[in-house]
């Protein structure tokens, strides 16, 4: 950065630019890697924006501290996103050979249709056993699986005290078993 702030010669917007380098550069950091997700270019990205910057001299010193954050971590962001485009242009036209094919490689996990018909089923099993239960099991096991709310946040939503959520979650759990095991004819001593 030191060589960035070698090219301006007044000594005056020499001071400027790198006292606003040195109060934003935590922000400008953030921004930059937030967009790119890479940190090993955030602080190239600085730079370049920086060099922008200081064509914007005058118009930064003009305006007060909140917009002159505001103006360079604007910056920040439209450089980030054409070094992204930038990146991502070049990795569309990357070429991989015949050696270096990776399609073959790539396992397909798409299910079956078996598979989604045998999981629809399910979820329609479980959704009309869940209706059988009783409205507090049911809002029970919703917020728990379904939600994934702690204990502390299921108590202060259903309104029943946080040492007692442990016990009616086994117990709602134990109903839904029972009734299911009832449903499909299973014999829980064949368990």
């Amino acid at each position: 950065m030191l060589t960035l702030f070698l090219t301006i010669e007044n000594e005056s917007d020499k001071e400027f630019i790198s006292g606003l380098y040195e109060q934003n550069y935590p922000i400008m950091k953030k921004k930059a890697y937030e967009i790119t997700c890479d940190i090993n270019v955030t602080d190239d990205i600085i730079h370049d924006a920086f060099v922008k910057l200081i064509d914007k001299i005058p118009i930064l010193r003009s305006i007060n501290c909140y917009k002159q954050t505001s103006y360079i971590v604007n910056t920040i962001k439209n450089t980030s996103i054409d070094h992204v485009r930038k990146r991502n242009t070049k990795a569309d036209k990357q070429f991989m050979g015949e050696d270096n094919d990776i399609a073959e490689l790539i396992v397909d996990t798409a299910m079956t249709v078996e598979e989604a018909y045998i999981i629809r089923e399910d979820s329609e099993n479980l959704g009309e056993l869940m209706c059988k239960l009783s409205e507090r099991d049911r809002d029970l096991l919703y917020n728990k699986y379904i939600f994934e709310l702690s204990n502390k946040e299921i108590s202060e939503v259903m309104d029943i005290p946080i040492n007692n959520i442990r016990q009616y979650l086994v117990r709602a759990r134990k109903r839904a078993l029972n009734l299911l095991t009832s449903e499909n004819g299973v014999n829980k001593s064949e368990d």
